[in-house]
């Protein structure tokens, strides 16, 4: 029997193309922070995807990861990754016949933190796909995204000299559904801590990140017993959570439904998921089938500065004939976990 798959996917001028696609981006690279408030650069990367001719491009994502700790220029301090985050601020270009899809179309998260060692996604997997079907054969395709980026504010930004300037290198990387690398291109962004003002405050920290195991997850239905008994999949150890503060944890899909790349799709509440608390981590779990609507999943209290972590556990229902009667393909969908203040 062939078998079905479920995939969770859990985000200088120069380019690599693929087909008639080329991806090319640029930066408004520095921002100083004057205040305990941190600050924004509301302009401060914008990546073009472009082409020539008819193309139809789907689930296509776009990355970016930190090469290595954000270091001040005289290698004394480091920032941490998460103080960082990025926003999407608009969408523009041109395309036939349609217009270039908006960002509640392309169903993007709207804030997105580094990660220390991680590669994290900015457009984890589109619902709105690069098409171009002009009527003259080379007919110009132009897609560009603007994010803002922003410095986190709080107590922390006191612990460094006035004037001193951290860099952050980063790479962006643009990917098709095959997960073929349609371009890549480093940026560094500078950030200065000036003379600060206000006063230092203890703001909520909560950071919430995957075991590189459990960044692409994945349910496979290889003999008829699978269909019988159901499948499931441990990822241990696999979410690693450190909050100053109690919080709550939320899951959502950023698609609707299982697709495949022939189009085909399977209903997401077909696959449950739950974690599980290890070892000191006493926080409460709540199992749930999975939705493009956030639904709780844990809660807990502070963990003081501390890492715990949980167990993901994905299965699916014994006889379920939405699985049964499915075409045999690979199906996938991109899971947003996030965590908040309770």
């Amino acid at each position: 029997m062939n078998s079905k798959r479920f995939l969770f996917i859990i985000l200088i001028i120069s380019s690599n193309c693929f087909s008639q696609v080329t991806y090319t981006s640029w930066i408004n690279s520095y921002l100083q922070i004057n205040s305990y408030s941190g600050n924004t650069n509301p302009d401060a990367y914008t990546f073009t995807l472009a082409g020539n001719g008819k193309f139809n491009i789907p689930r296509w994502r776009v990355s970016m990861r930190l090469k290595q700790p954000i270091t001040s220029n005289d290698g004394k301090y480091t920032m941490p990754a998460n103080k960082i985050s990025f926003q999407p601020v608009s969408s523009s270009g041109q395309a036939y016949p349609d217009p270039v899809p908006t960002i509640p179309q392309i169903g993007m998260p709207l804030n997105v933190f580094l990660q220390e060692g991680q590669e994290v996604f900015l457009v984890p997997q589109s619902n709105a796909p690069l098409n171009n079907q002009p009527i003259q054969p080379n007919g110009y395709y132009n897609l560009q995204l603007k994010y803002s980026l922003n410095v986190a504010g709080g107590s922390y930004l006191g612990n460094y000299p006035s004037w001193i300037t951290f860099t952050a290198p980063i790479q962006f990387t643009a990917y098709d559904q095959y997960n073929n690398i349609i371009g890549r291109m480093d940026h560094n962004f500078q950030f200065q801590i000036g003379t600060l003002s206000g006063t230092p405050t203890e703001v909520p920290e909560l950071s919430l990140k995957f075991s590189a195991n459990a960044t692409n997850g994945s349910l496979e239905f290889k003999s008829m017993e699978d269909y019988v008994k159901g499948v499931r999949v441990i990822y241990a150890n696999a979410l690693i959570v450190s909050s100053n503060t109690n919080y709550q944890i939320k899951l959502k899909s950023l698609q609707g439904q299982f697709n495949s790349p022939t189009g085909n799709s399977i209903p997401l509440e077909t696959v449950k998921m739950i974690l599980s608390p290890v070892a000191e981590n006493k926080a409460n779990v709540y199992p749930v089938s999975l939705s493009a609507s956030p639904q709780l999943i844990a809660t807990g209290g502070s963990t003081k500065g501390t890492n715990v972590y949980y167990d993901i556990k994905y299965s699916t229902n014994a006889n379920d004939e939405r699985l049964i009667n499915a075409r045999m393909e690979e199906y996938t969908t991109t899971l947003q976990y996030e965590i908040i203040p309770q």
